[in-house]
């Protein structure tokens, strides 16, 4: 900051029976939408404040800037970068435009951009369907699995790019319809008039398929004449399927993770390295069937799988310091309370003779008939599993060994691999003050978490193929394309690179993708502030409801320990730009047949389709 932030004046009854009022408001005309056709709330008298609105998702209470927990704390500058990257995307956009241009032309000050934010953006409180201003924050990061170009040994799983006969089509082209004529066109069949060249009429045999929330479209595949969901998960492994292989990997759980966390590199036995963002996915649901419980207690296996570097030694790419163990202890205490709360209580079992090179434990898998449902040993934030077939899977995901892995890449004398020349930590001993945080409490220094460019790869070779069986039984899968490696962070859903500490995954339906969000929550492993503007930049299968953030910490096992220990009660506050909060009060309340309210806060034809 460029000086000392003057003290916030003492809020006023006045404001606090603005604020109820105002909460009051958007509950009221929520319910009236649902019953009637009762216009819009009326636009706040305060011109600082923008008009209240309310979605199927959320509700959306206007407040001040500086009535934000940790506001006049919050750096600015330091997030000037950031924010001009997320205006590489937003700057397309009409209400956006004008803003970008300003903000490129600012000078790199705290108080300016603060002047900015307060000039040209109204800030709401997220509020949740049920009006609740406490939602979740969770973590992920960007993991490194070991791989290789071509099919052998054990590496046999592949990493698959977009297939080539999968199709996109609007929910709306054939909603209600038996049948629908069709035309088929780069990976998207449009709607078609009978006789159209090129096209053909198909039977649409969609039952049960739920088209993607953002886009509103259905991921389908043409069989016999019939318009299908694409195939699952598990027929993928079982038959393959025709698309690009990106690499080939031996542990598919590791895969697994890096499919659910949407990015990953993969270091191949040459010492080569493949960067991977996310292109596509199946259509099918994450865990469709589980409950919120089972969902959120596989998400933290499916992260403690992806935490154990397969590598011994620094490898390009790598994060810095990587072989050497956290500084920060309190951390990997939350990381190896949270372990053993997903493994009912138990300590890991002892390494054995048939233990990997990696030092993994060779424990037998699980097998789901003798699984029983484990409470999570009664450890608060842990959820509690209650269905068999999940607490077998998590079990194979914390045990199940990786066969024959037993290369160790050479180290590369021209990597660029830099160690991590600062003097360590004591442990237990605070965080060196950086970017974010909060008054009085320690800052997080997120240059831990950055990847360095690694050796480039050549290739892959070979076609899909069928896998052994890996008893994994969520039915969604990802797949990828290949981007250049560097220090930046993996390409997220806005089209622009993440960065660790400042971009977070979101339900683009409640916060719309590109805009600025503060968040309040807990740093992990402790009870200090995390207090932090943040941008929506990506989105996540697992990521639904509004006040619910997936916060990106970066590469490699020092990132995905604070993701793994981030799990936490978090309260949000969208940013949006004048003109569309307006423009998205105005028409957040329709009347649609049974006056229901809109889906997305922010409609957009790429970001997020209304239905």
């Amino acid at each position: 900051m460029t000086g000392p932030t003057p003290p916030r004046p003492p809020r006023t009854r006045r404001e606090h029976l603005r604020r109820l009022l105002l909460a009051g408001g958007i509950a009221l005309a929520t319910l009236a939408s649902a019953q009637s056709t009762q216009p819009a709330p009326e636009a706040a008298t305060n011109p600082a404040l923008g008009p209240a609105f309310a979605t199927r998702n959320a509700a959306y209470v206007p407040v001040l800037l500086e009535e934000i927990p940790g506001w006049d704390e919050e750096n600015l500058s330091e997030l000037q970068a950031n924010f001009n990257t997320n205006c590489k995307a937003m700057q397309r956009r009409s209400a956006w435009a004008p803003l970008c241009s300003r903000l490129a032309r600012l000078p790199r000050d705290d108080a300016a951009l603060r002047q900015f934010l307060q000039e040209e953006f109204y800030a709401y409180q997220m509020l949740t369907s049920t009006r609740s201003a406490t939602g979740k924050l969770t973590g992920y990061f960007e993991p490194l699995i070991a791989g290789a170009l071509r099919r052998e040994g054990a590496y046999r799983y592949p990493v698959y790019g977009i297939p080539s006969d999968m199709y996109m089509v609007d929910a709306r082209t054939v909603a209600g319809q038996p049948t629908r004529w069709l035309k088929a066109a780069d990976g998207v069949l449009a709607g078609a008039e009978a006789g159209d060249p090129g096209a053909r009429e198909y039977r649409i045999e969609l039952a049960g398929a739920v088209p993607n929330p953002r886009d509103k479209r259905y991921r389908v595949r043409i069989e016999d004449g019939a318009v299908k969901p694409y195939y699952t998960r598990q027929q993928i492994d079982a038959n393959g399927i025709d698309a690009p292989v990106l690499a080939w990997v031996a542990d598919p759980y590791k895969l697994y993770s890096m499919q659910i966390q949407g990015s990953g590199k993969i270091q191949l036995k040459d010492g080569g390295l493949i960067r991977l963002a996310y292109a596509e996915q199946n259509g099918q649901p994450f865990m469709p069937n589980a409950t919120r419980g089972d969902t959120d207690a596989m998400l933290l296996a499916i992260k403690a799988r992806g935490l154990d570097a397969p590598l011994e030694v620094e490898v390009p790419g790598g994060t810095r310091g990587m072989k050497q163990p956290g500084s920060n202890a309190a951390v990997d205490a939350e990381v190896a309370r949270i372990v053993a709360a997903l493994q009912g209580g138990r300590t890991a079992p002892p390494v054995t003779a048939a233990a990997t090179t990696s030092g993994r434990p060779s424990a037998p898998r699980p097998k789901h008939a003798a699984a029983r449902p484990r409470p999570a040993a009664g450890v608060a934030g842990v959820p509690r599993v209650n269905s068999a077939d999940v607490e077998a899977m998590i079990q194979l995901l914390l045990h199940a060994p990786v066969a024959n892995e037993t290369y160790v890449a050479p180290i590369e004398a021209d990597t660029g691999a830099t160690a991590d020349a600062r003097p360590k930590q004591p442990a237990g001993a605070p965080m060196p003050a950086s970017a974010g945080g909060g008054s009085g409490s320690a800052r997080l220094d997120f240059s831990e978490y950055a990847g360095s460019a690694g050796k480039p790869a050549g290739q892959a070779v070979g076609s899909g193929t069928s896998v052994p069986a890996t008893g994994i039984p969520d039915p969604s899968y990802v797949f990828f394309r290949r981007i250049p490696d560097g220090p930046e962070g993996p390409i997220g859903a806005l089209g622009v690179p993440l960065s660790a500490g400042r971009s977070i995954a979101v339900d683009p339906r409640a916060t719309p993708l590109g805009a600025p969000v503060f968040i309040e929550g807990t740093q992990p492993g402790s009870d200090a502030p995390m207090r932090r503007l943040v941008f929506a930049q990506d989105t996540g299968g697992a990521i639904r409801g509004s006040v619910r953030g997936d916060f990106f910490w970066g590469f490699g096992d020092k990132a995905g320990k604070m993701a793994l220990a981030t799990n936490q009660p978090v309260r949000m506050w969208l940013l949006l730009p004048k003109a569309v909060a307006g423009s998205a009060a105005a028409s957040g309340i329709k009347t649609r047949g049974h006056a229901a309210l809109r889906d997305c806060a922010v409609p957009d034809d790429e970001l997020c389709v209304e239905e």
